[in-house]
C-alpha cells in the first residue's frame, strides 16, 4: 500500500554530500582548535569528526 522507499535518493544525496562536506570542515575547526581552544569549539571538532567516523563506518 505505502512505500517505505520514498526518501531513499534524498538521503544518499544527503549522504554523499555530508562525505564532501565534513572532512574540510572538520579539519579546518581542528587547526583552530588547536590555536584558540574553547569548549564550544572541542565540542564541535568531536562532533564533526564522530560524524565522519560514521560516515566511513556506514552507521550514517
Amino acid at each position: 500500500m505505502f512505500k517505505n522507499n520514498r526518501f531513499q535518493p534524498f538521503l544518499k544525496k544527503c549522504r554523499e554530500g555530508l562525505s564532501v562536506v565534513v572532512l574540510p570542515l572538520a579539519l579546518f575547526q581542528l587547526i583552530r582548535t588547536i590555536f584558540l581552544p574553547t569548549s564550544m569549539d572541542v565540542m564541535l571538532t568531536a562532533l564533526l569528526f564522530f560524524l565522519y567516523v560514521g560516515y566511513l563506518k556506514k552507521w550514517l
